[in-house]
């Protein structure tokens, strides 16, 4: 019995021994090999944030060429749109130049439309008396342009330019002269006159070009002491009209 109990006890002891030295060695492997794997493990790591930082340094450089790129992009941009502003300015002052010549032109048509024709009065007898009379050819039959003026009598040059100019009057002669005046600023151009005596009428016609500045005047005037008759048949009539702009 007590040598069964021995052998129990030697057989526990052998046990525990073993036991021991199992773990013994496993924590002497674990020591051996735990740094190791440490270091490789950071080696690793380190390798994966070089290779990244690698490529984070090949995207800054290619962003930075797209940069450079768009830069020089937008600096072409930017001369061609100074280019195209410049063109749209010379294009501008060409339009506006037209427009203005467009418009003269315009205006010169407008002004160069320019004739009338007016009749002396219905009153019967016009006579001078001492002095001499301008003629208001009041009967109005047409002024386009609106360069005679019946209340003064006078034509006055819209444009520069050659007029044609023409008026026929008449008279009763018994033994009388008719006379007529053509003026130009106040100077007289023309005198017309004719003697009759067989008392029946009379008329005196002629006509004339001239060549007008703007704002010359011309008119008919009755010389003293002379007369004209004019009535609703217009027997005495002033007419005029533009031939062409100097």
């Amino acid at each position: 019995m007590r040598a069964a109990i021995s052998l129990l006890v030697l057989l526990f002891s052998m046990c525990g021994a073993q036991t021991r030295s199992t773990q013994t060695e496993v924590q002497t492997e674990s020591q051996s090999t735990g740094p190791a794997a440490t270091a490789a493990a950071d080696a690793s790591t380190q390798l994966d944030v070089s290779a990244e930082l690698k490529e984070l340094r090949d995207m800054v450089h290619k962003q930075e060429i797209m940069l450079v790129e768009l830069r020089v992009l937008l600096a072409a941009n930017q001369n061609e749109l100074q280019d195209t502003k410049k063109e749209n300015g010379a294009l501008e002052t060409r339009l506006a130049v037209t427009e203005a010549e467009v418009e003269k032109l315009e205006k010169i048509s407008e002004e160069s439309k320019v004739a009338f024709s007016a009749g002396l009065t219905d009153s019967g007898y016009i006579e001078s008396g001492s002095n001499n009379l301008n003629l208001v050819f009041s009967k109005i039959f047409t002024n386009v342009g609106q360069a005679y003026s019946s209340r003064s009598g006078f034509f006055t040059a819209p444009v520069r330019g050659v007029y044609y100019f023409r008026f026929s009057v008449m008279d009763f002669l018994e033994l009388r002269w008719m006379y007529i005046q053509m003026c130009k600023n106040g100077e007289r151009i023309m005198q017309l006159g004719e003697y009759d005596n067989d008392g029946l009428h009379t008329y005196l016609s002629s006509g004339l070009t001239l060549q007008l500045e703007v704002g010359d005047e011309v008119n008919l005037v009755l010389p003293a002491g002379y007369r004209l008759y004019d009535d609703s048949y217009n027997n005495c009539i002033f007419s005029g009209f533009l031939l062409f702009t100097l």
